[in-house]
């Protein structure tokens, strides 16, 4: 087989693990592609976290077209795992159905694969060669990769600015959006790919924000997360009103309830999870916030801001990302400050560019000193 149509099959195993992404956390988004004789015969991805893994429904749909799976290959974008979680191990029923050749486009750096699953599948005369498309299949379980690692969520930054560097329009024209509908679309579709966002309680009082993905069709709902250290989250704010349908959790400093309970009870009534957190004697401490979001199985964290929450992670040296989307307006109301990140934003690694419209995304992993 041709390295270009090897790729090819891998992408197309890509594209199918995306679908994925607000279904599988804290699993990996993966995707698989059955190819024989020149001709892809099953092909399906991890859809929900405790159900089968992709290379069991790429099988399984090579049964539902009466296709035999022996001596083909395999190509999935991760390493198959090889012990018995929610389900058995993928490896068992690759070798059982015969494939002949595993091509594999990263391995799995969590501790019970590592390495282990291509081996097995080695050790039982199965071709596997590993490394097709890798940096995209890398980049695409970016945040499942470091949860393992590290047991917290990869952290990207967002936010948009006017050309002059101000993040807001002002009190005058509270609804005005800086950046146009492409831009805010995208955001809908990052939104999509990660397990929280989180703001800062300024941002909750100043825009009343919901926090959801809107987007057409069935869409996940990720962990709405609010830093409110002296508890001022409204009864009436559109968070704590819709807990009960998006989940949402705020972190607060635990003395910060001592006068509250009445608050405390009516929003625990709305669902609205509220966490104490004992470190820290002014603001909520960010690294115990990552841990808390960690054991709750969020790989991914979108950071929306505003300002204060942004600067705290880039100074803290949390964030692992940056989305900066840049808007052609000027805005000229004297009594809205520009902001410049560029001090704690310093080196910038693996950037590029898109365009929306007139607006500008730069997107980049910051490089840890």
């Amino acid at each position: 087989m041709q390295d270009k149509e090897r790729i090819s099959y891998m992408r197309k195993a890509l594209q199918l693990a995306v679908k994925g992404a607000g279904w599988v956390a804290p699993n990996p988004l993966v995707g698989a592609v059955i190819v024989k004789d020149g001709q892809i015969i099953g092909r399906d991805y991890h859809q929900h976290f405790g159900h089968p893994h992709a290379e069991i429904n790429a099988l399984a749909d090579c049964t539902r077209h009466n296709h035999d799976p022996r001596d083909a290959v395999l190509f999935v974008t991760l390493e198959p795992c090889c012990h018995h979680g929610k389900t058995p191990p993928c490896t068992q029923a690759i070798i059982q159905a015969g494939i002949s050749k595993v091509e594999i486009a990263t391995l799995d750096v969590s501790d019970k694969v590592s390495g282990r699953g291509a081996q097995q599948l080695r050790d039982k005369g199965i071709e596997v060669t590993i490394g097709c498309c890798e940096t995209e299949a890398q980049r695409l379980n970016a945040g499942f990769f470091k949860w393992s690692r590290t047991s917290q969520p990869r952290v990207i930054l967002k936010w948009a600015q006017s050309k002059n560097h101000k993040l807001a329009w002002g009190k005058d024209l509270p609804q005005r959006w800086i950046t146009n509908e492409k831009s805010r679309r995208h955001v809908h579709k990052t939104r999509r790919l990660c397990g929280a966002i989180l703001v800062g309680i300024n941002t909750v009082l100043e825009d009343d924000p919901m926090l959801t993905v809107r987007l057409s069709g069935r869409q996940p709902k990720p962990l709405r997360v609010v830093l409110d250290s002296n508890l001022q989250l409204p009864i009436s704010s559109k968070l704590a009103l819709t807990a009960a349908m998006y989940p949402t959790v705020v972190y607060t400093l635990a003395k910060s309830l001592q006068s509250q309970w009445a608050k405390v009870d009516a929003l625990s009534e709305m669902a609205v999870m509220i966490v104490p957190v004992e470190i820290g004697s002014e603001r909520v401490e960010l690294n115990a916030v990552l841990q808390d979001l960690g054991r709750r199985g969020v790989t991914d964290l979108l950071v929306e801001g505003g300002a204060t929450v942004l600067k705290a992670f880039l100074q803290a040296k949390l964030a692992d990302k940056v989305m900066i989307y840049t808007s052609p307006a000027v805005i000229e109301d004297d009594n809205v400050p520009a902001i410049e990140f560029s001090d704690d934003l310093g080196n910038l690694k693996n950037t590029h560019q898109r365009r929306f419209g007139e607006d500008v995304l730069l997107e980049g992993e910051l490089i840890r000193v």
